[in-house]
């Protein structure tokens, strides 16, 4: 498989003079694409060599066929993602985002320590804006919903621009995405995946429904390694108002 558009990666600023000592993977969420992701590069060390994860349907791979199983999506990247792997790597997702990266850490995890190679998957694994395993979704679902109604809905999140929620063109042009985007999420089984053993580090708002900040504690129960939760003033989104910190946290952790 061509990896080339699955992934955008961004040197540190000295690239060719700084070498790449770790790779930090950034997975968007629902609805979203990987350019949000582009403003991090300046926020980590040099040697940190950031990639955007580009899913297909969206931004420059607008077009190409939606992929709306969380397994589906999971063969995809992990078929891509193999010759990024042959330096320490951590991921980043966020809602939509964080039930793939844990997904696909997962599963590399669980094939490293089949080949006894000692290469077990992300050294860290950052999850924000999602629930941890153990925790049922309290809403009903929304991809099926009729057209109208799904908008509805999605514009309670928050993270929806405007000039989409109100341009009827805009709404026929993204919905198919943003539709797959919430049939994955909202499809995906998580409870039965296996622990990992690197640190799991949630973020989540203080005033998101779903989840609610409680609803962050049971990823203490997906690994072995350690835990760490940070919360924020807001909602689902809450990273627009707290990205630096969030970043700091990622870079103080994964890149020190």
């Amino acid at each position: 498989m061509d990896s080339s558009k699955w992934f955008v990666r961004l040197p540190g600023d000295g690239a060719g003079q700084v070498p790449t000592r770790r790779r930090l993977f950034c997975f968007p969420f629902a609805g979203g694409g990987a350019s949000f992701y582009r403003s991090w590069r300046s926020r980590l060390p040099a040697d940190t060599e950031l990639v955007l994860v580009c899913l297909p349907g969206r931004e420059q791979r607008f077009g190409e066929p939606l992929i709306d199983t969380i397994n589906g999506m999971v063969d995809a990247i992990h078929d891509a993602i193999g010759p990024l792997t042959d330096k320490p790597y951590a991921f980043f997702g966020y809602s939509m985002g964080a039930i793939i990266s844990h997904h696909l850490a997962c599963r590399m995890g669980a094939e490293g320590a089949e080949d006894g190679d000692g290469v077990c998957g992300p050294e860290h694994l950052f999850l924000a804006a999602r629930r941890s395993p153990d925790v049922a979704m309290k809403r009903a679902p929304l991809h099926g919903l009729a057209s109208n109604a799904f908008w509805h809905e999605v514009a309670k999140y928050g993270g929806t621009p405007s000039e989409i929620l109100e341009n009827q063109e805009y709404r026929d042009l993204f919905e198919a995405p943003l539709r797959a985007d919430f049939k994955l999420s909202e499809t995906a089984y998580s409870s039965d995946l296996a622990k990992l053993s690197c640190p799991i580090t949630v973020f989540g708002g203080d005033r998101d429904a779903s989840p609610v900040p409680d609803d962050l504690e049971g990823w203490q129960k997906a690994t072995t390694g350690g835990f760490a939760k940070h919360v924020y003033a807001g909602g689902h989104f809450f990273i627009t108002d707290h990205q630096d910190a969030v970043i700091g946290v990622v870079a103080e952790t994964f890149g020190g």
